[in-house]
């Protein structure tokens, strides 16, 4: 099955490396790369490691949204972009020896409502059955620009399955929307309840949410601490990610995300325990490397 990633804040991102910064400082750059970041796009680049079937859907546009659309031309990465009157955010990254790096981001993209009405379009006209992963923060999702989605999501075909790893106003929404999967992290799970439930251990959260929500899978992560494994009217079980020492936590959220759709989608037979263990040990070593998907699998 096919897994179709959905970006709505992707970032044209251009990583400086220097000898030496600081405050009050001018630092040269010995090296520069540029790269597209955003949830989705980095989902997808874990995916093709993966040998999955994906593309990746986003709006890059404004003056970096060339530069983007042909960063992932050039990474071989499948893609269906859509730019009308959008505008991409930019963003920096800086390595330097002896220090921890520094990510800086923009303003959040403009996305038009055309562009979502030209995205919903193309989507109702993928007719064989396909997973939609919503990835990351849709900026104002209650205005008038996701009018088009939200309509089609409500009323999508039933071979459209819909995952879940997004956070602001967006989260509950599309947790309405019937998803197959959530996968959030423990802050955003609190954002179900009021704030005396905050303190509650994370397993008791999700045995409420369990109760109250159709989305029969959620996963629950929470750096490292113990991730928490959801199944409707199923007890709540754990897996404990490995220690590590991190390099660089850019990424490593997704590539747990790409994995875990992977496991479900293309490998059930692994059962969800086992994909979850194999998510979070390729996040660690994600995180122990300075690039996204870009570290050795086996």
């Amino acid at each position: 099955m096919p897994i179709v990633t959905l970006t709505a804040n992707i970032v044209a991102e251009t990583t400086y490396y220097v000898g030496d910064w600081g405050p009050g400082k001018t630092s040269r750059a010995t090296k520069e790369r540029f790269q597209v970041g955003g949830k989705g796009i980095n989902v997808s680049k874990m995916l093709l490691r993966l040998d999955a079937d994906t593309t990746t859907v986003c709006f890059p546009g404004g003056s970096f949204g060339p530069s983007c659309t042909k960063s992932l031309a050039a990474e071989n990465i499948p893609f269906q972009a859509f730019t009308t009157d959008c505008v991409t955010r930019s963003g920096s990254i800086i390595r330097s020896p002896g220090h921890k790096e520094i990510s800086i981001l923009g303003l959040d993209c403009r996305v038009s409502k055309r562009a979502v009405h030209d995205c919903v379009e193309y989507l109702s006209t993928l007719d064989k059955p396909y997973l939609l992963a919503v990835c990351g923060v849709f900026p104002c999702w209650d205005s008038e620009t996701w009018v088009p989605l939200r309509d089609w999501l409500s009323q999508r075909e039933d071979f459209v399955q819909l995952a879940v790893d997004t956070y602001g106003l967006g989260l509950k929404g599309f947790v309405q929307q019937s998803p197959a999967l959530v996968k959030i992290n423990r802050d955003e799970l609190e954002m179900f309840f009021d704030h005396h439930a905050i303190d509650s251990p994370t397993d008791s959260l999700l045995d409420q949410l369990g109760a109250t929500s159709d989305c029969p899978l959620w996963i629950i992560t929470d750096g490292e601490n113990p991730i928490w494994i959801k199944i409707k009217n199923e007890s709540c079980v754990s897996v404990q990610p490995r220690p590590t020492k991190c390099v660089s936590p850019i990424g490593c959220g997704d590539v747990f995300f790409a994995t875990l759709l992977n496991g479900i989608v293309n490998h059930p037979e692994m059962g969800i325990v086992d994909t979850v263990r194999l998510a979070a040990e390729y996040a660690t070593r994600n995180a122990e490397s300075h690039g996204i998907a870009d570290f050795e699998i086996e």
